[in-house]
């Protein structure tokens, strides 16, 4: 079997929960950003919300991506690990139910990574991350046949906070050259920018094709302070950059070529958890479709401004999948 595109990252289990901002710093929480923790400190934030409603979806950065383009059309897999808990067993139903390729549940000490999201009132989402059996994604774990068989490969940054997660990524983007597979990456978190920057510079430069990140990313990976320099910087590094900027849209463009702008699609934002992951995927899907880098970032920014109407990190289910009437709406 040929996947449009198979994804790489951490798997984890997305537990959302609505928090006034007061919370956030009652409790010195870095807005907006991820912050790893342990399975004890997210059981004791639960602990404080006992009865109120919350989301529990199969989530990780890459994996939204994986099945943002697999609801609009595109044959994706997706390579993460779980364990057989009940949460490893929720997962894997998940993602099979969408119909993206996953290798299901590992029989293992480690329970299933766990990823609470708190959302404040203006539609912000601050995660608190337990990695569990994610963080022991390995190289053994990337099966060669099937990252082959993909036209597209992407990669989660998140996947630099660990040793041996780290070098499955490298594993996947190396099988990929090879192959002449492109190879796109995301930067991930502003966290994983800071944290690994001389790392991340070399991949970005040696092993990336096409480059999504937001605008906080992109500053913090160029140590520039300006929107443009900083995606110039990255043009010259990656080649073709995708980079995102809240209401203000998106730009990309190509090392050496000009940069082209795409508007913000006009919502009432709820939550904003998975908007750069969803923008990854129309991007991704209208690249593969053979559209050029104008038309693939309005895709983008349509399934971003999709997802962040409703709670949680997935299209809504009255989401356009026709590519011709989402340019059309963008065109009006």
């Amino acid at each position: 079997m040929s996947y449009d595109l198979v994804g790489i990252g951490n798997a984890l289990v997305d537990i959302e929960v609505r928090v006034r901002d007061e919370f956030i710093q009652q409790h010195a929480f870095t807005k907006g950003g991820m912050t790893l923790t342990s399975l004890e400190d997210q059981n004791k934030l639960l602990k404080e919300f006992d009865g109120a409603a919350h989301k529990i979806s199969s989530g990780g950065s890459a994996a939204n991506t994986v099945h943002g383009m697999r609801v609009l059309g595109a044959n994706t897999y997706y390579l993460g690990r779980v364990a057989d808990d009940r949460y490893g067993k929720h997962y894997t139903e998940d993602m099979q139910s969408c119909g993206v390729g996953f290798p299901g549940p590992d029989a293992a000490d480690t329970g299933t990574g766990t990823c609470l999201i708190l959302v404040t009132p203006d539609s912000e989402r601050t995660m608190l991350t337990h990695l569990g059996i994610s963080s022991e994604l390995h190289p053994d774990n990337v099966d060669e046949t099937i990252v082959k068989s993909a036209k597209t490969v992407y990669i989660e940054g998140y996947l630099w906070t660990g040793e041996e997660t780290r070098a499955a990524a490298i594993k996947m983007a190396d099988i990929a050259r090879r192959n002449r597979i492109p190879v796109a990456f995301t930067l991930s978190d502003a966290f994983v920018a800071n944290a690994f920057k001389e790392d991340l510079l070399d991949f970005i430069r040696w092993k990336t094709d096409i480059l999504f990140c937001n605008n906080v990313e992109a500053r913090a990976m160029a140590d520039l302070n300006d929107d443009e320099k900083a995606f110039d910087k990255l043009k010259h590094l990656a080649g073709t950059v995708f980079m995102t900027r809240g209401k203000e849209g998106s730009w990309v463009g190509k090392d050496g070529d000009d940069t082209l702008a795409v508007e913000a699609f006009p919502v009432r934002a709820v939550d904003t958890t998975g908007a750069g992951d969803l923008y990854a995927a129309g991007a991704l899907y209208g690249l593969n479709q053979g559209l050029g880098l104008k038309e693939s970032a309005i895709i983008g920014s349509y399934c971003a401004a999709q997802v962040v109407t409703h709670f949680g990190a997935r299209m809504p289910a009255h989401s356009h999948t026709d590519i011709e009437k989402i340019l059309d709406i963008y065109s009006e």
